[in-house]
């Protein structure tokens, strides 16, 4: 199938191009790429002892920041994941931006220990963030490797038979690849995997169930897809000709698929344990944050404006997200998410250069921003809420 050739052939550079592509637009000024939004959320700031000049100390506010902290570094980072409060596992250049590197960064002492190197672009943390899944390309082999990587022992084990190159954990022991023809279900006690859908099949189910009538107007977005809380389904995005939409596949029963309504462009996309989802995309002609209505099917506005990121935590009470506004300006905000809008909306930050991604862990929120050649890497503390 020609998309799928098309994807093996150049995923690689279609990544690294994209991610310049990305960094470019956060050296010019993403803000000035769109248009913007109107609200005005409070501040909170902390001492400027912490961060130079550019924060002040705070007010009185629900949202309390009891510590921060931030890492100035002389490589990029494309990618990264977080361990725990202290340990970021992270994506950087390798050898002269020929390939990439898989590393270890502990946050306290400043320590960087590389795991792998010439790897591919991603990373797949299990849920306990207790062991990793990389593969590894080596002159001498005339295809890539794959490795699980124990965090707490630094143990590499080599995995037989995966040459998967798009992967997502199913609890904590076993995980969904993709090989570029097939998605297999690996089981890391026994080493077995089997199959769970072709891409043919995912392909032809999609254009069934949305009446597409042409199945080569249908692409499966390999790097976008989640499982559900109860490890019973997997949210794949696809794009449909001019639109996008999340399906819904059971692991356990091949017709069973639920689509959701199209939208004219979706970035990213999070299911919350109801079934809604939190969606950054464009709805109608307007770009922003918005909620899925699984009951209704229906989306409700949360945020208007280019939300370049976010991130909701693991109790799914507290949002993250990127704001980028007019005059090459951005800011980090944090908020409760409630049942309709958002509350407390505050803004912690602004001003962080270049490539941003965001991502909770506990009450620890982390910020990456990053060029091609450089990057830095905050860690904000917050009381509970």
């Amino acid at each position: 199938m020609k998309k799928r050739g098309f994807w093996s052939r150049y995923r690689d550079m279609l990544m690294l191009s994209g991610l310049l592509i990305v960094f470019v637009g956060g050296i010019f000024g993403i803000g000035s790429l769109f248009s913007i939004g109107h609200g005005k959320p409070r501040t909170v700031i902390l001492p400027d002892k912490q961060f130079n000049s550019r924060l002040t100390p705070p007010p009185s506010s629900t949202i309390q920041i009891e510590s921060a902290t931030k890492l100035p570094n002389d490589f990029a980072i494309y990618d990264f994941e977080v361990a725990d409060p202290n340990t970021v596992i992270l994506n950087r250049p390798d050898r002269s931006y020929t390939g990439i590197k898989l590393s270890q960064l502990h946050m306290d002492d400043n320590i960087l220990k590389d795991i792998a190197t010439n790897t591919e672009y991603g990373i797949t943390l299990s849920p306990d963030q207790s062991k990793l899944i990389y593969s590894q390309y080596r002159s001498s082999q005339a295809q890539k490797t794959t490795y699980e990587y124990d965090l707490k022992t630094g143990e590499h084990h080599k995995l037989k038979n995966d040459n998967s190159y798009s992967r997502v954990f199913v609890g904590n022991e076993s995980y969904i690849g993709y090989d570029d023809l097939v998605f297999n279900m690996v089981d890391l006690d026994t080493g077995k995997k089997h199959e769970l859908y072709s891409y043919d099949e995912l392909v032809a189910k999609v254009a069934q169930v949305s009446n597409i009538s042409s199945p080569d107007d249908t692409l499966i977005m390999l790097d976008s897809y989640e499982i559900s809380r109860d490890l019973s389904r997997v949210y794949v995005l696809v794009k449909l000709k001019e639109n996008y939409a999340v399906y819904s596949f059971s692991l356990n029963d091949k017709n069973d698929i639920t689509a959701y309504t199209p939208a004219q462009d979706i970035q990213q996309f999070k299911v919350l344990k109801n079934g809604d989802m939190l969606i950054q995309g464009m709805i109608n002609n307007e770009q922003g944050l918005y909620r899925y209505r699984a009951d209704t099917k229906k989306f409700e506005l949360l945020v208007k404006g280019p939300i370049w990121s976010f991130d909701l935590d693991e109790e799914e009470s507290r949002i993250a997200y990127f704001l980028t506004l007019e005059g090459q300006k951005n800011e980090v905000h944090i908020a409760y998410l409630n049942d309709r809008k958002l509350g407390s909306d505050t803004v912690i930050y602004r001003n962080i250069d270049y490539f941003i991604k965001l991502k909770w862990n506990d009450s620890n929120l982390f910020v990456v921003g990053s060029s091609m050649e450089k990057s830095e890497l905050y860690r904000f503390s917050f009381r509970a809420w």
